[in-house]
């Protein structure tokens, strides 16, 4: 190799370390967009409860209304008692109020004296079409795992649920997904991409073939459920009545003028 060409890669080299050396400590490099849904968690998570009773993990719940209704499984709250209801930020809260649905796995809690909560919004399983994205959040196998998510789809919108509890659904009123699900997240909610709850987790086959009563079964029910809870510090009386069988007719008397 001629000596001018020696010379010419020598330059090269010089130049290259140089401007490695020189390179502004402003200069920033860009990676690939992160598309997971860390936006979506972050709007929901302060609404996202876990429900103990007396030391023991019941289940999860999601606050829906900024004074403090909680959504649940009836499952959950079965036998009622003094429940504590931990926020996502630690703060925990006693109640001992549940109401409970009639007819489906569905229950809610309400805490006393207490406004300004984080809440999220219900929206229309109708909305949504099967292979949506949707995740969920609770507590799988209780508060060591306190509100974690897991992402998955909606499988399908109608499915008649067979469970070891006599709940009264009708043809396909719950909806299945694949987000995986383990005991712990009963009551938990389930949201869709927007970060809006379309459901309430209440079976399950396996972690990852589960179902959801979709809150539009309460969804327009709220304000009656709130008055509910209101009238707790009444109490009802419920008495049978009382037969009278000796009534004698000639204590009845006419008047004339």
């Amino acid at each position: 190799m001629k000596l001018r060409h020696w010379i010419g890669l020598w330059v090269m080299v010089c130049f290259i370390v140089i401007g490695i050396c020189y390179v502004p400590n402003s200069v920033t490099f860009n990676y690939p967009q992160n598309y997971g849904i860390a936006n979506q968690v972050e709007k929901v998570m302060p609404s996202v409860v876990h429900i103990e009773k007396e030391g023991v993990c019941q289940g999860s719940g999601c606050i829906i209304s900024e004074d403090g209704i909680i959504f649940t499984a009836k499952h959950v709250t079965e036998g009622g008692g003094d429940f504590i209801v931990t926020l996502n930020d630690g703060r925990k809260y006693k109640t001992d109020i549940c109401i409970e649905d009639t007819k489906y796995d569905v229950a809610f809690l309400k805490i006393k004296d207490v406004n300004n909560f984080d809440f999220s919004m219900l929206a229309d399983l109708d909305d949504c079409r099967v292979g949506d994205g949707v995740f969920i959040s609770g507590s799988p196998f209780g508060f060591g795992n306190f509100n974690s998510v897991s992402l998955g789809i909606l499988s399908s919108k109608q499915r008649n649920l067979d469970t070891p509890h006599d709940y009264g659904y009708g043809w396909g009123v719950t909806f299945q997904s694949d987000a995986t699900a383990e005991p712990g997240n009963s009551g938990g909610p389930v949201f869709n991409m927007a970060g809006d709850v379309i459901g309430v987790l209440v079976a399950g086959m396996d972690a990852t073939v589960n179902y959801s009563v979709p809150v539009a079964v309460f969804k327009n029910n709220i304000g009656t459920i709130r008055n509910w809870f209101e009238l707790s510090r009444f109490n009802l009386v419920e008495n049978e009545p009382e037969l009278i069988d000796n009534w004698d007719s000639s204590y009845s008397h006419s008047y004339s003028p």
